[in-house]
């Protein structure tokens, strides 16, 4: 079936007066001239300087900032991308390049640089920031494209690129670069050359199947955005949201409207992922002098994260500044949700538009506009006359179905991966097809209404189901506010539900509502999950990450008598007697078997519920007759639920056949002591060998402990153990691909995480040793992670060529932001300033920089003349100055406001060793700082701030000489009665015990290695814990 190109335009209603009315019209009046009898070839092209000249002192972009926007006019953005345009001609950048944009966000100078591209007659390819320069440089290639534009902090690497030139942008750092061309480089795809005229490329999302890279030429997006702003009435007095990512071609349609129109462009440093409250308030101002946005354009579930309330009293109520809502790029919203946002009169006042389009050409195709909240919304008419749809199916009836394919002969873009594969599928007519993957149906009236994806449907226990179909008879079960999507996870063969319900339902109320669906629903359709959760997480493009949305949702491994009760429990509502008398099968006699004396038949269950628990517990059973004997029990009416559990207890499970590995305890004979200076008065201390444990290679990383229960750390072999720190028996072993050198982070008793050797951050279970996640960062992490105080983020610093600073959320191991400090990577571990907000990092080239936590604004940045090895510390823990130190030596108490060296002792050799500071109650005013030095001794500064806190004083208060160099970082214990100890380890092996007061040696002792591992501390059972490069890690009780 085609349709024809028949359209529906929009009431011709007038945009709201101001000032530029008039103005626009004469504007508007001329650049029209002479141009109806022209065609799309000898117009000027929208974006073309001399065009945007026109509207001389009309706001072209405005940021909102805090207390007072930035505004640029079009007259002064045409003057900073002519000096852009001559920064490309004198870097020989030729006509028809494709030149790549790395940016952080949509600024003016990014904007700027958009249009210079297009200026110099060349195409823009945006990227994601996020990329490692390999993969970078990879896509780049793959795209033909050889130039690269680069703003603020982000950063790529030299082996890939070179860096041609550097020019300020409105005060933002902007880098040119040109791929460095290797002999081995795989081809570019494109067979073809690029189509002339070329406008951008652009990579798709991967919704429709494998990402692909589009190639389009102007004629083919003008004559959309054309469309778009007659359908639309875009004009002047408009102020258009630059919200949508630029990797999602949507913003391209913002950015192009603009420029059609003499608009105004807004952009917030807020963002929706960061907080949607913020951005509310900077797109609808409650300051009635500042204007606010009159097009929004946004995904449905980005859209969702204002919130109901919000969306009716401030987005879409009848006095807000808002003209045209575009929503598109998923499902539209149910009528249901709809009423839940809006009045029925804001529909004959704002237009509420469902938009829909594929990029494969061109992003928007069919539009519609809601006139009705209670008549479900079609996908809409072409929004230009030569846009063909088709639908590839049989008739049913009065309704067709199929997959929707859409067809223009103007809009051809070029897509190498389908375009050189085979001859291009036009029909007689030129009409150029491309499949949407998105299955419709078509009714009798002509409208067209989105069912699901062609890939949503999946085969279930030898039956087709929907989740489509699935989803919207469960949707029809849920109160107006909640939304649901179901999914499939192929692995294990489950159907789980998702429901995002605004206010958290109890354990009961959840129980009703699943059984409530549970009857609506077939038996190939009842899903073997329902999970709750107040929000559905977005991917960067706003769009629902399912991705995410299933990892959240996967159940952690249950054992399998867990499995069948939670089944038994939650789906058929069968229970043991003992645990609940109440909870008894209802269409059961007193007299008759109950509980777990019913057979599996018997409460319910049917053999599709057999097959879905023998497909999960048959994951744990050694042998596969097991898996058939279980099913076979289920299905026989004869036998008990008693029974079945009792098998199950006496069955061959994996999750119960691993053996743990128990460390015998080491024979130590009693060993001479070593270098003491002198007799004390205090009892003597005696140090005792109790266990060690073999990781056969070098243990240098620090040791670290949980609340006493465990300890855990990796080695140069790869190994990373958690284990008991009475007996030294192994909890868990993990295998990394590479060797760790990093301290671990514990976030909880079930969760750790630790930076190794291969670039990546890996979360684990200390107590089975599961790799809970693992997130690649690009370079070794030394460093330990950072966990804030709030336990929402994970701050992350490393040797990756890109960026060496990565913030991660805690809950969900998503990047959040990341930056490059310095030229070089980190060694040293962040100070987190709870307070502040914020996060100080010292890099290898001796840069230290203050960081927001929140959203990566570098707040100041110093340098040091020399690399900083040592993690930085507070002077007190709420005190306004921290110290650090260059590896030559000098301890610099620095202010936590600006960076500035307050005050700097020298140190007679290099420092390695962090810093540690005690400030003890019988100093008042006083704090000391320990370290160790590759001088062989190991330093005692007190120190002295003013009371301002603004000045500092060092003085040396002991140093002692242990015998060998320091590498590792001294450990404060406290032991009594001897009071505060300082405990080392040297190169050469020897570890000992000093008296914080005055320095003197209370024991030492040598170990078969180097120590380069800075030990810890259990204070209540009086044990140290170190690694040596014996392969050893050693425990030694006080």
């Amino acid at each position: 079936m085609e349709t024809d190109g028949t359209s529906s335009k929009l009431a011709a209603d007038s945009p709201p007066e101001d000032h530029r009315t008039s103005q626009n019209s004469e504007i508007m009046s001329s650049l029209d001239k002479g141009s109806k009898e022209s065609t799309l070839e000898n117009q000027a092209k929208l974006y073309d300087i001399n065009r945007l000249r026109l509207f001389k002192d009309v706001p072209f972009l405005i940021r909102r900032m805090e207390p007072q926007d930035m505004t640029l006019t079009y007259d002064r953005a045409v003057e900073q991308v002519q000096i852009l345009l001559n920064m490309l001609q004198s870097n020989n950048v030729p006509a028809g390049a494709g030149i790549a944009l790395r940016i952080t966000e949509h600024t003016p100078a990014s904007s700027l640089l958009i249009l210079a591209i297009l200026n110099h007659k060349c195409h823009f390819f945006p990227t994601d920031k996020m990329l490692l320069s390999q993969e970078l440089y990879e896509q780049m290639g793959a795209a033909g494209v050889d130039y690269l534009f680069v703003n603020k902090h982000l950063a790529v690497g030299s082996l890939n690129f070179l860096r041609l030139s550097t020019i300020l942008v409105l005060d933002e750092d902007c880098k040119l670069y040109k791929v460095k061309h290797k002999v081995t480089d795989s081809a570019v795809k494109a067979k073809k050359p690029l189509p002339a005229n070329m406008c951008y490329t652009i990579t798709t999302t991967g919704s429709t199947g494998k990402p692909k890279v589009i190639h389009v030429p102007y004629e083919c997006i003008a004559p959309n955005i054309l469309a778009l702003s007659q359908k639309l009435n875009v004009s002047m007095a408009d102020i258009i949201y630059l919200g949508t990512p630029c990797t999602f071609d949507p913003f391209v349609v913002e950015f192009f409207l603009a420029l059609q129109n003499g608009a105004t462009l807004l952009t917030s440093r807020h963002s929706m992922k960061e907080s949607p409250s913020k951005v509310l308030s900077a797109l609808f101002p409650d300051n009635l002098s500042t204007p606010g946005i009159t097009i929004l354009q946004m995904t449905p579930s980005l859209f969702r994260q204002f919130g109901a309330t919000s969306i009716k009293e401030r987005v879409l109520n009848r006095s807000s500044s808002l003209r045209v809502l575009l929503l598109g790029g998923e499902p539209f919203p149910s009528n249901a949700e709809l009423v839940t946002w809006m009045d029925h009169n804001v529909l004959l006042q704002k237009h509420i538009c469902n938009v829909y389009g594929i990029t494969e050409l061109s992003c928007w195709s069919l539009l519609h506009i809601v006139h009705s909240l209670q008549t479900p919304v079609p996908l809409g008419m072409p929004i230009e006359d030569d846009m063909v749809l088709r639908i590839q199916c049989q008739n049913d009836g009065e309704i067709q179905k199929g997959e929707l394919f859409l067809g223009s002969t103007s809009r051809l873009c070029y897509i190498p991966e389908i375009d050189d594969a085979a001859e291009t599928s036009k029909n007689d007519s030129g009409i150029l097809f491309r499949a949407t993957g998105d299955l419709v149906t078509r009714h009798q009236n002509g409208a067209i209404f989105y069912e699901e994806r062609s890939n949503d449907v999946v085969k279930r226990a030898g039956n087709r189901i929907s989740l489509g179909l699935i989803t919207r008879k469960i949707q029809k079960c849920l109160h107006s506010s909640e939304l649901t999507t179901c999914l499939w996870l192929e692995d294990l063969q489950k159907l789980i539900c998702c429901i995002r319900t605004l206010e958290p339902k109890t354990k009961v109320q959840q129980r009703a509502q699943t059984f409530d669906i549970l009857s609506k629903v077939s038996i190939a359709e009842q899903p073997d999950r329902f999970v709750y959760l107040q929000n559905f997480p977005c991917n960067i493009h706003g769009k629902l990450d399912k991705q995410l949305l299933l990892k959240m949702c996967i159940p952690l491994a249950q054992p399998a008598q867990q499995i069948l009760k939670s089944y038994l429990h939650d789906r058929l509502e069968c229970v043991e007697d003992s645990e609940n008398k109440s909870a008894k099968r209802q269409r059961l006699d007193d007299s008759e078997p109950s509980g777990y004396d019913l057979s599996f038949r018997q409460a319910g269950g049917t053999s599709f519920h057999a097959i879905t628990i023998c497909r999960e517990i048959g994951l744990q059973m050694c042998i596969d007759d097991e898996q058939r004997h279980l099913f076979e029990m289920l299905l026989d009416e004869n036998i008990p639920l008693r029974t079945v559990f009792r098998f199950l207890d006496t069955a061959k499970l994996v999750a119960t056949n691993v053996k743990r590995k128990l460390v015998e305890p080491a024979v130590v004979s009693s060993c001479p002591a070593g270098l003491v200076i002198k007799r004390i008065e205090q009892p003597v201390l005696k140090l005792q060998f109790h266990w060690k444990v073999d990781f056969e290679k070098c243990v240098d990383s620090p040791v670290t402990e949980y609340e006493g229960r465990y300890i855990c750390v990796g080695a140069h072999s790869k190994i990373l153990r958690t284990l008991d720190p009475q007996t030294g028996s192994e909890l868990s072993t993990v295998r990394l691909p590479n060797r760790i050198e990093c301290k671990v982070t514990f976030l909880s008793e079930k969760l750790a995480m630790v930076g190794c050797y291969d670039g990546c951050l890996y979360g684990f279970n200390p107590q089975t040793g599961d790799i809970v996640f693992c997130v690649e960062i690009g370079g070794m992490i030394k460093s330990q992670p950072l966990l804030t105080a709030d336990g929402r983020r994970i701050i992350i610093c490393c040797y990756a060529e890109d960026y060496n600073v990565y913030c991660l959320s805690a809950e969900l191991q998503e990047v959040l932001w990341c930056l490059r400090i310095g030229q070089k990577p980190i060694f040293a571990g962040s100070l987190e300033l709870p307070s502040e907000q914020s996060v100080i990092i010292c890099t290898l080239d001796g840069t230290y920089s203050r960081v927001a936590i929140n959203d990566g604004l570098v707040e100041w940045t110093q340098k040091y003349k020399e690399p900083i090895f040592s993690t930085p510390v507070l002077l007190e823990s709420k005190s306004n100055i921290f110290l650090s130190a260059e590896v030559a030596g000098r301890v610099h108490a620095c202010h936590v406001g600006n960076g500035k060296i307050l005050a700097t002792y020298n140190a007679e050799g290099n420092i390695f060793s962090s810093l540690v500071v005690k400030t003890p109650p019988t100093f008042i005013g006083h704090s000391f700082v320990v370290f160790g030095c590759i001088d062989k001794h190991v330093y005692c500064l007190r120190c002295k701030s003013g009371m301002s806190g603004k000045s500092v004083d060092f003085e040396l208060h002991w140093k002692v000489n242990v015998g060998a160099s320091i590498y590792a970082t001294p450990s404060l214990l406290t032991v009594e009665p001897n009071g505060l100890l300082v405990w080392c380890g040297a190169t050469d092996g020897r570890v000992v015990l000093m008296n914080f007061r005055n320095g003197e040696i209370q024991w030492s002792d040598k170990l078969p290695g180097e120590v380069f591992s800075s030990a810890c501390y259990i204070e209540r059972m009086r044990r140290i814990y170190v690694g040596c490069r014996d392969n050893f890690l050693y425990c030694l009780g006080i």
